[in-house]
């Protein structure tokens, strides 16, 4: 059994784990969580440790003690997801796809790398997903969509076919996307109707979907770490 590491160690972190437990535990353990805020150290998340901060992920690869990772950080901190994706590719790391029992993916679709697929969703025919997403319960991914990498789809949020999702977007619950392209760091509140194409930036909300307001280029690569501690 090879052995992995969680980079994050709240909330997502926890939905990570369980489902690894429920659809890889044959084949993956997971030997502990990585996470730079001090009142994590020394502590057990889910009766598994945390083992130190990020940065103690190039000594566990050096020591051979991990074949594998997987990003444990949520949407409200998508470059970091990004890049703590790139530090897994970086030490040549595995990161599996983790998919539900309960999901379905045609087999004519393909799912990227350290995606994760939770209760009941759905990728259909000829879609694609990129590396590093996530897809939450019940959402739909119809055919011939492609998401690019490191999306992140909250639950019960629907696509029609044929939707082009750009990579580091983040697409709100309940939300319905109708259009030809949704552009790359783009935010989608819950709920919304997205009839009209979107572009790079862009926060959108509201039914039908309108653009509220567009991100800089420098809250768009806006790190996690300047807001929480978590070194990338």
């Amino acid at each position: 059994m090879k052995s992995l590491i969680i980079l994050g160690a709240r909330q997502h972190a926890k939905v990570v784990f369980a489902l690894l437990q429920e659809a890889c535990a044959d084949e993956w353990k997971v030997r502990g969580f990585l996470d730079d805020d001090p009142r994590m150290q020394d502590s057990e998340l889910l009766g598994v440790p945390v083992l130190g901060p990020v940065e103690k992920l190039q000594d566990l690869v050096a020591r051979g003690e991990v074949q594998g990772a997987l990003v444990g950080v949520s949407c409200g901190h998508m470059p970091a997801r990004a890049r703590l994706f790139e530090k897994i590719k970086k030490f040549a790391l595995e990161a599996p796809r983790v998919i539900s029992p309960s999901a379905y993916v045609h087999p004519t679709a393909s799912v990227g790398s350290g995606s994760v697929l939770c209760t009941g969703a759905v990728v259909n025919a000829f879609a694609t997903v990129g590396a590093n997403c996530v897809l939450y319960s019940n959402s739909t991914v119809e055919h011939e969509c492609v998401l690019e990498d490191n999306v992140y789809i909250g639950p019960g949020v629907n696509f029609c076919a044929d939707v082009h999702v750009a990579a580091g977007t983040f697409i709100g619950t309940g939300a319905n996307v109708i259009c030809e392209r949704v552009g790359a760091d783009v935010i989608i509140g819950a709920g919304a109707a997205v009839v009209k194409s979107v572009p790079d930036g862009s926060v959108v909300a509201g039914v039908p979907a309108r653009i509220i307001r567009q991100r800089s280029p420098e809250e768009r690569a806006q790190s996690y770490a300047l807001r929480h501690s978590l070194s990338i």
